[in-house]
């Protein structure tokens, strides 16, 4: 896969490239050059890694263990997605306004995710927890610099918790059913999907609030291209965006599933990463713990 993941970057990088200085897009928090481009490069690079063995694989499963870890990962990344959208902001008003407008989506994400759980699903369940809870914080990067009411963030995170709760239980096993796509990490439902609910809301934001701004705030209303100029240059990022990650991930991993790069045969276990701990103790990791502790 370490091909793939510098195939990956190198499109990923001319893309972003392409958005932010052909099309003159503004993506302060990455919902879509970053977020979007990931999930939906990884969804097309992994039609080809049998997905009709992928979805009877009986390894494909979690653990109590498993998700108690990932449920404290969940935490940190909830605490800190505040600091990964305002990481480039270019002084502290942009910088404040973007940790303000974080916090509050990722708070009220959690409140969607757990509002749709509870009320559709009957209970709280751990991978709506886990990762919808998150979703607001995904929605929000694009116009996190942007909008200037504590109405609007809310707003976004809401409806961004509800739509990856939906995701996660109804969008994502549809979606396996009908064209066997194999999301075993749910990246459609917690950064495909809200990433791109983040750059339409930024269209709506900026064409509320850039008179707002001063006119060298946005790079298309500064070269004279006005607010539906900008508003274009968001569209245009999201297309763009959408294209050439299907298209570069299909690609991707039609080179990668030939042999030359020793494709995995059995899926979802790391035993081929980890080959020569796999010939020195042919247990399995559990049965490694338990010699140890005798």
């Amino acid at each position: 896969m370490l091909f793939l993941t510098f195939w990956e970057m190198i499109f990923w990088g001319l893309n972003v490239a392409v958005c932010t200085q052909t099309l003159q897009g503004v993506d302060m928090g990455g919902s879509i050059i970053i977020h979007a481009f990931g999930c939906f490069f990884g969804l097309a690079a992994s039609y080809h890694f049998q997905p009709n063995l992928a979805a009877q694989s009986p390894n494909n499963v979690s653990s109590h263990n498993s998700e108690i870890i990932a449920c404290v990962g969940s935490v940190f990344l909830w605490m800190f997605w505040p600091s990964f959208n305002g990481a480039l902001a270019a002084d502290g008003n942009q910088q404040n306004r973007v940790f303000v407008n974080t916090n509050l989506s990722i708070a009220a994400g959690c409140i969607g995710a757990a509002f749709t759980a509870r009320l559709f699903f009957g209970k709280l369940e751990m991978t709506i927890i886990m990762n919808a809870t998150l979703a607001g914080g995904v929605a929000i990067g694009t116009c996190s610099d942007i909008i200037t009411t504590p109405g609007g963030s809310l707003w976004v995170g809401f409806i961004a918790g509800i739509f990856s709760a939906v995701g996660f239980n109804i969008i994502s096993p549809w979606l396996a059913n009908k064209i066997n796509l194999q999301d075993t990490c749910g990246v459609l439902s917690l950064h495909g999907m809200p990433g791109i609910l983040g750059g339409i809301a930024s269209i709506f934001a900026i064409a509320a609030v850039a008179g707002q701004f001063d006119k060298d705030y946005f790079p298309v209303i500064a070269s004279g291209g006005g607010k539906t100029g900008q508003v274009m240059a968001q569209v245009y990022m999201i297309l763009v965006t959408l294209g050439a990650a299907i298209l570069t991930g299909w690609f991707g991993g039609l080179i990668v599933k030939r042999n030359v790069f020793n494709p995995p045969e059995i899926l979802f276990k790391d035993d081929d990463h980890f080959q020569d701990v796999v010939d020195k103790y042919p247990q399995s990791y559990h049965d490694i713990g338990a010699t140890k502790d005798e």
